[in-house]
């Protein structure tokens, strides 16, 4: 068996300051198998009733409270959280784009994301405020049917990539405790013997029409925090099995990183408080044949 290490890189960057992260993606290449970032989602929401007043004069920052007779007029309006933007480069250099609003968006439909694979994404938090949420979508092409012959009329045709597979998560980071509020990650997966899906994936399969990970989904886990010290977060889960049965192996999956930030009319960005990194790794493997 022949892993296939990729290291993935995020450069995420907060007003002059910034965290890069590193992914490494694991599956076994004589499968296959195939698992490479393939999507990325963003949104901040609005903070309400939250506004900001500026001098019709002087364009500066003001206070109507504390305006005097003679004073320009202080004009307010409800504040927006403008500035925070994901961008892509796909593996055959295409560059895509989406800003943040009030609700999700992603770099391309959902349904797109098998087909668009990533060569790196850049995460600009610009907005004055935290608040952003952002996730990174990987997706995972299962094994194909992989038959050994029978040698004698007792034995039958062996599907030699039957068996339990496991999915290895690990993200570590420092110095973004002070902004991160949330860290978690979810995973679905359709698989062979279940629901529509019977027979093993082919080569040129169709991966399922959702390409993500749905809130309600039963096959999820998510696992979080953002550890005891200011400083530093670290967050580690691994060995979790894909599949019950050895005969229901993964034919698709869609993992998810979702980054939450603090949020707040008070919390402001600090350069001081917003650079980090966060090194990572997903690796998919059957039992058996581990590293």
């Amino acid at each position: 068996m022949k892993l296939l290490v990729f290291l993935f890189s995020i450069l995420v960057s907060a007003t002059v300051a910034a965290t890069t992260t590193d992914i490494q993606t694991v599956v076994d290449m004589t499968t296959g198998e195939q698992l490479y970032a393939c999507n990325a989602r963003i949104r901040h929401a609005s903070t309400g009733n939250d506004q900001e007043c500026f001098s019709l004069s002087t364009g500066e920052v003001c206070n109507p409270e504390n305006v005097k007779p003679g004073d320009a007029a202080c004009v307010c309006r409800s504040k927006n959280n403008y500035g925070d933007v994901l961008s892509a480069e796909t593996k055959n250099g295409k560059y895509q784009t989406v800003a943040a609003g009030p609700e999700w968006d992603s770099l391309v439909p959902s349904t797109e994301s098998f087909g668009n694979q990533l060569r790196s994404i850049d995460v600009s938090l610009g907005s004055e405020s935290l608040g952003a949420e952002y996730a990174v979508t990987f997706c995972y092409a299962g094994p194909e049917e992989l038959l050994k012959k029978k040698t004698s009329k007792d034995e039958q045709d062996q599907d030699l990539s039957e068996g339990k597979y496991r999915l290895d998560v690990s993200l570590a980071g420092m110095n973004y405790g002070r902004a991160l509020d949330e860290v978690g990650f979810r995973y679905v997966c359709d698989h062979r013997d279940r629901g529509n899906h019977v027979q093993p994936r082919k080569k040129n399969d169709v991966a399922p029409p959702s390409g993500r990970v749905e809130e309600d989904s039963g096959y999820e886990t998510t696992f979080y925090g953002t550890g005891n010290s200011a400083d530093s977060v670290r967050f580690v889960k691994d060995e979790l099995i894909l599949n019950q049965f050895t005969s229901q192996v993964p034919r698709f999956c869609v993992f998810e990183f979702k980054f939450r930030e603090k949020n707040g009319a008070n919390l402001k960005r600090d350069p001081r408080h917003s650079f980090g990194n966060f090194t990572g790794k997903i690796r998919v493997c059957k039992l058996g044949s581990c590293p």
